[in-house]
């Protein structure tokens, strides 16, 4: 029966840890191979790809349109949070997320509300609760680097959701 806890506590303690290192060695511009499970979402233009990747998430948050929307690459990181306010503060704080979101969601009042929220890389310390602010930071950060008319960058947005309902 040991043996049947085991794998959860190694996903538990090891992910977040490599979380925090994937997110310190992009800073830095280190290129760092872990053997982490991952997801890669290819396709042509309007096939489902951001579908796919809310369904993970379980909230839509992606830029929608008739155009090419997702100019960037997202690398997402997906933290799932037990289902109370108090619950997903602490997960927060052990996984290195910001204490501002940490703090704000311990004094969220009610522990029997489950909560969520995004957190960029780019944007230490900022806190999205509401999802459709989440896709217009990802708008906002795709056009201050790629611009306003149609180009692409190779260069990644990083985003960590935390949540219950992530898969």
């Amino acid at each position: 029966m040991a043996t049947d806890v085991l794998p959860d506590v190694l996903g538990d303690s090891l992910i977040p840890v490599i979380n925090r290192l994937q997110d310190i060695f992009s800073q830095v511009t280190v290129d760092l191979r872990l053997g982490l499970p991952q997801v890669a979402v290819v396709g042509s233009q309007s096939s489902g790809k951001s579908s796919v990747l809310e369904a993970l998430v379980g909230r839509d948050f992606l830029p929608r349109g008739p155009d090419i929307c997702t100019r960037r690459p997202l690398v997402l990181q997906l933290v799932k949070t037990p289902a109370t306010a108090a619950g997903a503060a602490e997960k927060a704080a052990a996984t290195g997320g910001s204490l501002a979101a940490a703090a704000k969601a311990a004094a969220g009042g009610n522990n029997s509300q489950p909560t969520e929220w995004g957190e960029f890389l780019h944007a230490p310390g900022k806190v999205f609760h509401d999802f459709g602010l989440i896709r217009a930071e990802i708008q906002n950060e795709t056009e201050r680097v790629s611009g306003g008319n149609k180009n692409v960058s190779d260069k990644p947005i990083r985003l960590k959701i935390y949540s219950p309902s992530v898969l």
